[in-house]
């Protein structure tokens, strides 16, 4: 702060002091002031330390997001050789040193945050790093939180972190990560071999995936060209553009593209840094490290695929917590609930036929979509995604509805409709403004 007269700039909300405008006078924290817009307090470097109790408290925000949003400190911290705690001067007071950016604080349980316990293992530990650094190495302020390193075991394009900030809990032993849909299952191996192949005779379908319908009995297994929607479905940066009842996506027999064709979104996998972490009362959840543009690809719900009756026959009827529909045939009545992520999912793809229905079984085999949790305001939603077949069975795609901050959690409406099972109702938790108050 100069002590020229201010005629535009910030204001701190602690102390009141104003600051000019200008990155000789705010440095890092200019930024961070006009990042805000108005739609929360800011306060200068001397104020910060004081409300640092205030701020850390916020349940909604996770540590590692609370790390990323103070990291301007750090490099006025490191110059000034001051304490990242309570902004005082470290001097020859004994100290605990970050290891990866040198930033130290005061060896105390009031400027680390930690323990007495931790911080003794700190102080005695030669790797020990500071939040910043800690959220940019792997996403999370809490040691010895990441649980695993990468959930799908090296089948997704890139690793998907187990982060538990919260208790002991760790994944189930017998979980199997399923990067596409497991058949394994007899009846329903019987069933695809019926399945007809999405064939495009060697040419790509870029700028033409939402001009089909899926196949019907009389189309003799190829998709039905619609006159109503055409064009492409992605743009040029791999994110839907609309919503649509479905779309194709080029395959093995496109020969004229090749992995890196903007039409093969879904088939590439997931793309975004995701993590599975442990929530507050609601088990466990998704987030990305990183920004998601609105119609980005999240990820596709994956496991075993079984014919409803055998589901029926196994007992998963009684617990289909991760029981996906998949063509939603029109019953006629609603006896049960199944996810079905929006009702336009249940009408795509409808049986034309009298063929048994099928369902997606998330309980043991998944990929990471098993662990995003319902919102009855989400910012994802399902597309329906034909990559192999041409008929009934298709990718349960999920995608961004919106903009999404890094570390907010993902959610999606699962779809089941309140009162469909008799005797039996679940509070929902999702805690949105406009929230249903029940899932089923």
């Amino acid at each position: 702060m100069c002590k020229k007269v201010v005629e535009y700039g910030v204001s701190c909300v602690a102390c009141g002091a104003w600051f000019h405008g200008t990155e000789q006078c705010c440095g890092d924290i200019l930024a961070d002031a006009f990042s805000r817009n108005g739609s929360a307090s800011w306060c200068c470097l001397n104020c910060l330390p004081g409300q640092k109790e205030a701020v850390a408290c916020d349940q909604l925000k996770p540590p590692a997001l609370l790390a990323e949003l103070a990291d301007w400190r750090r490099a006025f911290r490191i110059m000034a050789d001051a304490c990242a705690g309570c902004g005082r001067k470290v001097g020859t007071a004994a100290a605990l040193r970050c290891k990866g950016c040198s930033v130290a604080f005061h060896a105390t349980v009031a400027c680390t945050g930690l323990s007495a316990a931790q911080l003794a293992l700190a102080a005695q530990s030669r790797t020990w790093e500071c939040p910043s650094c800690m959220v940019r190495k792997c996403g999370t302020v809490v040691h010895g939180a990441v649980v695993c390193d990468d959930v799908s075991n090296g089948q997704e394009p890139v690793p998907i972190p187990l982060i538990n900030e919260v208790d002991n809990e760790r994944l189930q032993e017998n979980f199997e990560y399923a990067k596409q849909v497991v058949w394994r299952n007899p009846r329903s191996l019987e069933q695809r071999s019926k399945l007809p192949i999405a064939d495009w005779g060697g040419r790509c379908i870029g700028d033409e995936a939402c001009s089909f319908l899926p196949a019907s009995g009389q189309s003799q297994g190829r998709p039905v060209r619609r006159t109503d929607v055409s064009g492409s479905a992605y743009n040029p940066e791999g994110c839907l553009m609309y919503a649509r009842d479905s779309i194709f996506e080029c395959n093995h027999t496109c020969t004229a593209c090749d992995a890196g064709c903007y039409n093969r979104v879904v088939g590439r996998g997931v793309a975004a840094q995701l993590q599975v972490f442990k929530t507050r009362g609601r088990g466990w959840g998704v987030r990305s490290r990183h920004p998601l543009h609105a119609g980005s690809f999240i990820c596709e719900y994956t496991g075993e695929m079984l014919l409803d009756s055998d589901a029926e026959a196994a007992g998963l009827a009684v617990d289909d917590s991760y029981l996906f529909n998949l063509d939603g045939e029109e019953k006629g009545q609603v006896s049960k609930r199944r996810r079905t992520g929006n009702e336009q999912a249940i009408r795509t793809g409808a049986l034309t036929e009298k063929n048994p229905e099928l369902c997606v079984d998330a309980s043991r085999i998944g990929s990471v979509a098993r662990f995003l949790n319902h919102c009855c305001e989400p910012n994802l939603f399902v597309q329906s995604v034909f990559v192999e077949y041409s008929r009934r069975v298709h990718r349960i795609a999920i995608f961004a509805a919106r903009d999404i901050v890094p570390y907010e959690e993902l959610t999606y409406d699962y779809g089941y409709v309140v009162g469909s099972v008799k005797d039996k109702t679940l509070k929902c938790l999702c805690g949105a403004q406009n929230c249903r108050g029940y899932l089923f």
